[in-house]
């Protein structure tokens, strides 16, 4: 069982939590964060910025539907209307990849330690990471 020690434990990447360790790492705090996932939280893998960016393909798909009826103001028509959903949703993961490695980075430009597993408290100060490789405890001045 690894154990590593910290001024700061953060649990949780998301919103809240990276943007806790990132300024903490910025003011020379030594700071772990965990999150079983990848950074960002719900809003970024899953929930605002995938669902936006898909709102976004649904909304140009129906200007160009639109076109395709003979309906354009500017007598602008084109043929039948189709959308490839395999590459719509390769490119909405594309967005949420993108913006994953810009929270890492700037998670690591502070010199933030990520710790990828689940975090269990052993105590008030300490906690139990389950990861990939097996049990990594965490003790910190402040979780």
């Amino acid at each position: 069982m690894k154990e590593i020690s910290c001024k700061l434990l953060v649990i949780g990447a998301g919103p809240g939590g990276y943007v806790c360790a990132i300024r903490a790492g910025q003011l020379g705090i030594d700071t772990v964060i965990v999150e079983f996932g990848k950074p960002g939280g719900t809003c970024l893998n899953v929930g605002c910025i995938p669902s936006k960016a898909l709102i976004h393909a649904a909304e140009e798909f129906e200007k160009i539907s639109h076109m395709a009826g003979g309906k354009s103001p500017l007598g602008i028509s084109i043929g039948t209307a189709s959308i490839d959903l395999e590459t719509t949703i390769a490119w909405k993961d594309g967005i949420v990849s993108r913006l994953n490695s810009g929270v890492a980075g700037l998670l690591k430009k502070a010199g933030v330690k990520t710790v990828h597993g689940w975090a269990k408290f052993r105590d008030g100060k300490t906690v139990e990471v389950q990861t990939e490789t097996g049990m990594q405890v965490v003790r910190a001045e402040t979780v």
